[in-house]
This record gives C-alpha cells, structure tokens and sequence, in this order.
C-alpha cells in the first residue's frame, strides 16, 4: 500500500479519536452540571386522603422526593434521615388534603383562619355552652382541652298521700331539700368564653360560659338540666378519661349530714336510761325532730 495514503489513513483514526474524547469530555461536563441542578430533598406529604377535622395519627404523613429548586415556602423539609413524618407535624386539620399533597403548618387548626371549636369536633359530637362562675369553673383553672365530670346540684320534694309516719321519716330521712349527682363524666372542653386555644403565658382567668363536647344525647341532657338547678364541673386529671360505675346512693342533704341521727340516739339513750321500752318513731320537720311514742 502506498506511503502516502496510510499515513492519511492514521491521520483519519487520530482525529477521530480524540474527536470522540472531545465529545465525551464535554458531555460529561453537562451531564455533571445537570445532576447538579436537579439536586433533590424531602418535604412533607399526605399517605393518604385526610378529611377536614381529623386528629393526625401515624401513617397519615410521609417523607417525598422534590426536587430542591421547586421547595416553595411553607413545605416542611426533612431535616435527617432519622426523622419521623408524625413527628413533623402534629394537631387538627383545618381543610382536606389529597393523598400526595404538602402538608403545610397553615393546614392545622390554629394555623389558620376559620372556627375553631366547629372544625374540632369529633363526628357526631356536638358544642354546648355552661353558664358558669368561679366556683363551678374550679376557680379559673379550666382551659381548653381539659376534661371534667358535670355535677348537678337540683331542689327536690317527695310528697306522699300515706299517713303512716313511719313513710315520711323514711322521706325526711333520705332528702329535706337538694340533691346532688353527677350527670355527665370526661368531657371534654373546648373553649372558655371565645378562648378556644390555650397558650402557655395564659394567665388564670374566670370565665363566664364555658364550652363543651357532648353527644346529641347528652346535649339534650345538660339543655335540661341547666333548667332544673345549677351545675358545677369537676376537674380531671391529666390522661384520666376513667369511667367510674355509680355504687353509692344519690348524695342528698339529708344524707350528707348526720346531725339528725345523733339526736334520736341521744335521745333513745335517756329513754331507755329513764326505764321506758315502748317503741318510737321519727318524724322530721325541716331542721326539727321529734320523737312519737306508741304504746
């Protein structure tokens, strides 16, 4: 082969050569820079479709890949690889949210504008309103999100047609006038007059209503029972949402007191000091008592 047309030839593979090299230099570079730019995080999603109202729970959130030039103000960012979703972000929703969607701060109860108290309520529940004063509100010590027992506190007559005295000393002995019961246990509070979030440089405060979740039923219950006597609310502990199964009889005034009692047992003492055995019964009248003997 001629001289000539080899020495060509390799010229043609050199350049060749390091065109290709010149290409794959230069593709490299772009393709570094582009990594680059598409550099990514995670921000803060729904798992699943969550409905205005609902408490967060675990599952309802997780972590999801965005790229770091499209983050818009407000999207939560993980932080580590170690933190959990449900711990990002934790409350009441205030709107819906489609599965996928950022979850933002301004998406909980709190955050954001609107009612409060409504978009709290758990399905089914419903707000009632206590007129209330410091005693019946534990001195101003009520806040939202505590719990209470409701106390009823109402007048009361029994009145009977039969002669026998015996039936109206049992009466008197048992109710002259109040009774007390507790009608509704761990309810929860929602608000204190318009307060219906509880900051923590709140100071002590007595409000004049306060608000509560209750069921349907139970809402009819304290509509009633706010027109039969006074109601007073009985603070619970923090996490004791125990319900307590009655086994004492109706706390009345007749019964808190035993002042009644110890003067008939006096008395019966000096009757039968005195010699007398015939048989007596108790007749109460209002604060008075008197002693009937029978033959």
């Amino acid at each position: 082969m001629n001289k000539n047309v080899l020495i060509v030839l390799g010229g043609a593979v050199l350049v060749a050569i390091l065109v290709a090299v010149l290409v794959q230099v230069t593709l490299g570079g772009k393709q570094k820079k582009q990594v680059a730019q598409e550099a990514r995080v995670e921000i803060l999603v729904a798992a699943q479709d969550l409905g205005i109202g609902r408490e967060l729970q675990p599952g309802d959130l997780r972590w999801q890949e965005w790229p770091k030039s499209s983050v818009f103000p407000g999207a939560l960012t993980r932080k580590d690889k170690t933190e959990l979703a449900e711990k990002a972000l934790e409350g009441r929703l205030s709107r819906n949210i489609a599965q996928g969607e950022p979850v933002m701060k301004n998406a909980l109860l709190g955050q954001s504008k609107g009612n409060f108290v409504a978009a709290s309520l758990e399905p089914g529940m419903r707000a009632m309103a206590i007129e209330v004063s410091a005693s019946s509100m534990v001195a101003g010590f009520l806040g939202p999100g505590d719990h209470v027992d409701i106390i009823l506190t109402y007048k009361e007559t029994i009145n009977t047609e039969d002669s026998d005295p015996r039936v109206h000393a049992m009466i008197e002995k048992n109710l002259d006038k109040l009774a007390t019961e507790t009608i509704l246990q761990n309810v929860k509070v929602l608000a204190v007059d318009q307060i219906a979030e509880r900051k923590d440089d709140d100071k002590i405060k007595v409000g004049k209503t306060v608000t509560v979740s209750v069921s349907a039923e139970d809402a009819e219950k304290l509509s009633l029972a706010a027109e039969i006597g006074e109601l007073m609310l009985s603070l619970r502990g923090v996490g004791d949402d125990k319900i307590i199964t009655r086994t004492w009889p109706t706390i009345s005034d007749a019964r808190l007191t035993t002042m009644d009692d110890e003067i008939f047992t006096e008395y019966d003492k000096i009757k039968k000091d005195a010699g007398i055995h015939s048989n007596s019964v108790r007749i109460y009248n209002g604060a008075a008592v008197a002693a009937q003997s029978s033959p």
